[in-house]
């Protein structure tokens, strides 16, 4: 026996039980980023803009459709809005804004993969905490002129995150998914924000 032919014995003797456990396994890790917007709003239809919205995410998927998810969101180039004096019978020295400049969403949640070889419609659900920075302005109007003075604040809510999307394969480790997600992280939160993030997301599954 050549020793061509013992190196290929012993290898393919030490590579078959790892290929059986590949084709036998339900679950299989995967990893992903996203790029898109994030559209950060208040209930009170007041709107802060969309801007570059960037996350990353660790997950595990089931060969029969359900995916657990941990993800993380960043948004940048929030703006916070000029505040107005606001007063009629005085004027108003300083200037002052408000608003949301940084935001940042972590969520916790389960996608449903819809039965498909090249395209995989899916939904998705879950919990998600969203940590935001914003300015305010007070003005204090017992003075002539009043003043004006801005103040940074930190919150932070949680609530439902939903969304949807289409997945799909480009080769047996990488896909790529448009997608639209929905947080409501109105819970135990001053701000009363939420967000909802469109983007396409790229994946790499072992």
């Amino acid at each position: 026996m050549t020793a061509a032919r013992i190196a290929f014995i012993t290898i393919s003797t030490l590579c078959l039980p790892t290929l059986g456990w590949a084709q036998d396994r339900r679950w299989t890790p995967e990893i992903s980023a996203a790029v898109g917007l994030g559209h950060v709003f208040r209930f009170d239809d007041e709107a802060f803009g969309d801007r570059l919205d960037v996350s990353v995410a660790m997950a595990i998927a089931h060969r029969s459709g359900p995916v657990i998810e941990l993800e993380v969101d960043r948004v940048f180039g929030l703006e916070p809005k000029p505040a107005p004096c606001g007063l009629v019978d005085n004027t108003c020295v300083g200037s002052g804004r408000y608003g949301p400049r940084k935001a940042t969403v972590a969520s916790l949640g389960i996608h449903y993969r819809f039965k498909g070889d090249r395209i995989q419609p899916f939904v998705f659900a879950g919990v998600g905490v969203l940590w935001t920075t914003s300015l305010h302005t007070t003005t204090y109007a017992s003075t002539s002129p009043a003043v004006m003075v801005e103040s940074e604040s930190h919150d932070r809510g949680f609530g439902p995150d939903l969304g949807a999307g289409m997945r799909i394969v480009l080769s047996p480790h990488v896909a790529v998914s448009p997608e639209i997600r929905w947080l409501d992280a109105s819970v135990l939160s001053r701000e009363n924000l939420a967000m909802t993030r469109l983007g396409i997301r790229t994946t790499y599954s072992w």
